[in-house]
Protein backbone atom coordinates (compact mmCIF):
# COMPACT_ATOMS: atom_id res chain seq x y z
CA UNK A 1 0.00 0.00 0.00
CA UNK A 2 2.62 2.56 1.14
CA UNK A 3 4.40 2.00 -2.46
CA UNK A 4 1.37 2.19 -3.96
CA UNK A 5 0.53 5.61 -2.54
CA UNK A 6 4.15 7.14 -3.22
CA UNK A 7 3.76 5.98 -7.16
CA UNK A 8 0.46 8.14 -6.84
CA UNK A 9 2.39 10.90 -5.94
CA UNK A 10 5.08 10.64 -8.23
CA UNK A 11 2.29 10.63 -10.71
CA UNK A 12 0.27 13.22 -10.28
CA UNK A 13 0.55 16.37 -13.04
CA UNK A 14 -0.78 19.51 -13.49
CA UNK A 15 -3.44 19.95 -16.41
CA UNK A 16 -4.05 23.03 -18.24
CA UNK A 17 -7.08 21.93 -20.50
CA UNK A 18 -9.96 21.18 -18.18
CA UNK A 19 -13.56 20.49 -18.82
CA UNK A 20 -16.67 19.44 -16.76
CA UNK A 21 -17.84 17.83 -14.70
CA UNK A 22 -16.67 19.46 -11.45
CA UNK A 23 -16.35 17.78 -8.52
CA UNK A 24 -19.50 18.39 -6.75
CA UNK A 25 -20.06 20.00 -3.12
CA UNK A 26 -19.82 17.00 -1.16
CA UNK A 27 -16.26 15.91 -2.75
CA UNK A 28 -15.01 19.36 -2.74
CA UNK A 29 -15.81 19.02 1.62
CA UNK A 30 -13.99 16.09 1.49
CA UNK A 31 -11.52 17.34 -0.37
CA UNK A 32 -10.81 20.62 2.04
CA UNK A 33 -11.05 18.50 5.02
CA UNK A 34 -8.67 16.34 3.95
CA UNK A 35 -6.44 19.37 3.14
CA UNK A 36 -7.13 20.58 6.49
CA UNK A 37 -4.82 17.68 7.96
CA UNK A 38 -1.89 19.61 6.26
CA UNK A 39 1.18 20.36 8.90
CA UNK A 40 0.09 23.33 10.99
CA UNK A 41 2.44 24.35 13.53
CA UNK A 42 0.33 25.74 16.71
CA UNK A 43 -2.73 24.66 15.36
CA UNK A 44 -3.48 27.74 13.43
CA UNK A 45 -5.68 26.67 10.58
CA UNK A 46 -4.42 29.37 8.69
CA UNK A 47 -5.87 28.44 5.19
CA UNK A 48 -8.99 29.90 3.94
CA UNK A 49 -10.78 28.62 0.70
CA UNK A 50 -13.05 30.63 -1.72
CA UNK A 51 -14.34 28.25 -4.69
CA UNK A 52 -15.58 29.93 -8.07
CA UNK A 53 -17.91 27.74 -9.91
CA UNK A 54 -20.89 28.74 -12.91
CA UNK A 55 -21.24 32.60 -13.16
CA UNK A 56 -19.44 33.00 -9.77
CA UNK A 57 -16.28 33.08 -12.53
CA UNK A 58 -17.40 36.23 -13.86
CA UNK A 59 -16.36 38.01 -10.27
CA UNK A 60 -12.76 36.21 -10.92
CA UNK A 61 -12.82 37.35 -14.44
CA UNK A 62 -13.25 40.99 -13.02
CA UNK A 63 -10.53 40.94 -10.86
CA UNK A 64 -8.06 39.79 -13.63
CA UNK A 65 -9.77 42.58 -15.45
CA UNK A 66 -9.22 45.56 -12.67
CA UNK A 67 -5.68 44.44 -12.26
CA UNK A 68 -4.70 44.89 -15.70
CA UNK A 69 -6.17 48.03 -15.82
CA UNK A 70 -4.72 49.42 -12.22
CA UNK A 71 -1.17 48.04 -13.80
CA UNK A 72 -1.67 49.15 -17.49
CA UNK A 73 -3.31 52.70 -17.57
CA UNK A 74 -3.39 52.90 -21.57
CA UNK A 75 -5.17 49.24 -22.09
CA UNK A 76 -7.98 49.19 -24.67
CA UNK A 77 -11.39 48.19 -23.22
CA UNK A 78 -11.97 45.68 -25.65
CA UNK A 79 -9.50 43.26 -23.94
CA UNK A 80 -12.08 43.28 -20.89
CA UNK A 81 -13.96 40.46 -22.52
CA UNK A 82 -10.10 38.27 -23.21
CA UNK A 83 -9.54 38.85 -19.21
CA UNK A 84 -12.44 37.76 -17.63
CA UNK A 85 -12.20 34.53 -19.76
CA UNK A 86 -9.50 33.62 -18.04
CA UNK A 87 -11.50 32.87 -14.81
CA UNK A 88 -13.26 30.48 -17.15
CA UNK A 89 -10.52 28.41 -18.03
CA UNK A 90 -11.92 25.40 -16.17
CA UNK A 91 -15.55 25.04 -14.69
CA UNK A 92 -14.44 25.29 -11.12
CA UNK A 93 -11.40 27.58 -9.74
CA UNK A 94 -10.42 27.37 -6.28
CA UNK A 95 -8.89 30.53 -4.40
CA UNK A 96 -6.78 29.44 -1.58
CA UNK A 97 -5.11 32.30 0.59
CA UNK A 98 -3.37 32.00 4.40
CA UNK A 99 -5.32 34.08 6.86
CA UNK A 100 -2.04 34.85 8.71
CA UNK A 101 -2.46 35.39 12.42
CA UNK A 102 -0.21 37.16 15.05
CA UNK A 103 1.18 34.57 17.29
CA UNK A 104 4.29 34.22 19.24
CA UNK A 105 5.32 31.48 18.07
CA UNK A 106 4.62 30.67 14.77
CA UNK A 107 6.17 33.52 12.06
CA UNK A 108 3.89 34.67 8.87
CA UNK A 109 5.94 32.49 6.32
CA UNK A 110 4.86 29.09 8.53
CA UNK A 111 1.58 30.29 8.28
CA UNK A 112 1.69 31.34 4.29
CA UNK A 113 3.71 27.45 3.99
CA UNK A 114 1.13 25.16 5.94
CA UNK A 115 -1.45 26.78 3.44
CA UNK A 116 1.05 26.12 0.83
CA UNK A 117 1.03 22.90 2.25
CA UNK A 118 -3.02 22.24 2.25
CA UNK A 119 -3.05 23.53 -1.30
CA UNK A 120 -0.79 20.39 -2.01
CA UNK A 121 -3.18 18.53 -0.42
CA UNK A 122 -5.78 19.60 -2.53
CA UNK A 123 -4.06 18.59 -5.58
CA UNK A 124 -3.57 15.10 -4.78
CA UNK A 125 -7.11 15.13 -3.32
CA UNK A 126 -8.74 15.98 -6.49
CA UNK A 127 -6.40 13.78 -8.02
CA UNK A 128 -7.33 10.57 -6.13
CA UNK A 129 -10.99 11.59 -7.13
CA UNK A 130 -10.07 11.48 -10.76
CA UNK A 131 -10.31 15.23 -11.16
CA UNK A 132 -7.22 17.69 -13.11
CA UNK A 133 -6.16 20.96 -11.70
CA UNK A 134 -3.61 23.35 -12.44
CA UNK A 135 -1.89 25.80 -9.25
CA UNK A 136 -2.13 29.02 -11.36
CA UNK A 137 -0.96 32.84 -9.84
CA UNK A 138 0.93 35.50 -11.35
CA UNK A 139 1.09 39.33 -10.52
CA UNK A 140 -2.48 39.52 -9.64
CA UNK A 141 -2.21 36.74 -7.20
CA UNK A 142 0.06 39.86 -4.85
CA UNK A 143 -1.29 42.94 -4.80
CA UNK A 144 -3.68 44.89 -2.48
CA UNK A 145 -5.96 45.50 -5.31
CA UNK A 146 -7.04 42.06 -5.65
CA UNK A 147 -7.27 41.50 -2.00
CA UNK A 148 -9.77 44.68 -1.69
CA UNK A 149 -11.82 43.19 -4.33
CA UNK A 150 -11.80 39.66 -2.73
CA UNK A 151 -12.70 41.50 0.52
CA UNK A 152 -9.68 39.74 1.65
CA UNK A 153 -8.02 41.55 5.11
CA UNK A 154 -4.59 43.42 5.23
CA UNK A 155 -3.19 39.93 6.97
CA UNK A 156 -4.67 37.73 3.84
CA UNK A 157 -2.03 36.37 1.69
CA UNK A 158 -2.88 34.91 -1.28
CA UNK A 159 -1.12 31.22 -1.98
CA UNK A 160 -2.72 30.29 -5.14
CA UNK A 161 -5.65 29.81 -7.62
CA UNK A 162 -6.30 26.07 -8.30
CA UNK A 163 -8.57 25.60 -11.97
CA UNK A 164 -10.42 22.23 -11.36
CA UNK A 165 -12.25 19.99 -13.49
CA UNK A 166 -12.02 16.78 -15.94
CA UNK A 167 -8.82 17.23 -17.68
CA UNK A 168 -10.05 17.78 -21.48
CA UNK A 169 -8.44 15.24 -23.30
CA UNK A 170 -7.48 11.22 -23.22
CA UNK A 171 -3.65 11.72 -24.01
CA UNK A 172 -1.65 10.92 -20.58
CA UNK A 173 0.53 13.55 -18.98
CA UNK A 174 3.71 12.38 -18.73
CA UNK A 175 5.44 12.98 -15.20
CA UNK A 176 8.42 15.30 -15.16
CA UNK A 177 11.51 12.81 -13.91
CA UNK A 178 13.75 14.77 -11.79
CA UNK A 179 17.37 14.79 -11.00
CA UNK A 180 17.66 13.83 -7.59
CA UNK A 181 21.35 13.93 -7.01
CA UNK A 182 20.83 17.84 -7.96
CA UNK A 183 18.29 18.35 -5.31
CA UNK A 184 19.38 15.97 -2.62
CA UNK A 185 22.14 17.02 -0.44
CA UNK A 186 22.95 14.12 2.52
CA UNK A 187 24.79 15.13 5.66
CA UNK A 188 26.05 12.09 7.55
CA UNK A 189 27.87 11.25 10.45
Amino acid sequence: MSHEFISFMRNRVSHANLTSPAPSEKEWMSILAAASRAADHGNLKPWRFCVFEGEGRAQLGQIYWQHAVSEVSTISPEKEEAFIKKAYRAPTVLLVYAHVQEHPKVPAIEQIMAASAATQQVLLGLNALGYGAIWRSGPACFTQKTKDLLSLDNNDQIIGLIYVGTPATDKANTPHDVELDKLVTWVRD
